[in-house]
């Protein structure tokens, strides 16, 4: 059945017009929490990452300081390690000398230079007689600290003794510290 006369339109009753209303209220305001505390959790995931580059700084600097201050410790072990491999006792020289010189030969003097790696010793002497420088030169090459020697100016002396120049090459592990 039509029918044909406007009935006046029914309305809802108030408490279901404040149930839509406030229904749809809260499904705004989810949706903008939601937006909302996606928003903070971000601000304060960039917050958290600033704290931490501001930590590792902080840290990074006393770290820095203690670095600078190995370095300059440890330049200062290498500057003396160096110092100490290099450092050279040339009084090692005489007890050296003592130990290969013939009971029969006298040493007058002695000039020491160091030239490029060669250390040279230079050393007018005097020898009892031709036997006796003989058995020098020969002591001397059989050394094996000593480089090379050379024996220069031999002459007679006073009394029959040889005089002579003695010029050596010596090695220079003779003169380490040790």
């Amino acid at each position: 059945m039509v029918e044909i006369i406007p009935k006046p339109v029914t309305k809802r009753p108030l408490w279901q017009e404040i149930l839509f209303y406030l229904g749809i209220t809260l499904i705004i305001l989810t949706i903008g929490g939601y937006f909302g505390f996606g928003y903070l959790q971000e601000k304060a995931s960039r917050n958290i990452e600033n704290l931490k580059d501001q930590i590792s700084r902080v840290k990074t600097d006393e770290e820095r300081e203690l670095r600078e201050k190995l370095f300059k410790k440890e330049k200062k072990i290498k500057d003396f390690s160096i110092l100490l491999n290099s450092h050279q006792v040339s009084s090692s020289l005489f007890p050296f000398l003592g130990k290969i010189c013939h009971p029969k030969v006298q040493f007058l003097s002695l000039d020491f230079s160091k030239s490029g790696k060669d250390y040279l010793v230079q050393i007018p002497a005097q020898a009892e007689s031709y036997e006796v420088l003989h058995q020098q030169i020969l002591i001397f090459r059989d050394e094996k600290l000593i480089k090379d020697a050379e024996v220069s100016g031999i002459s007679i002396g006073k009394e029959g003794r040889v005089n002579f120049d003695l010029n050596l090459s010596l090695d220079p592990s003779i003169f380490e510290f040790k």
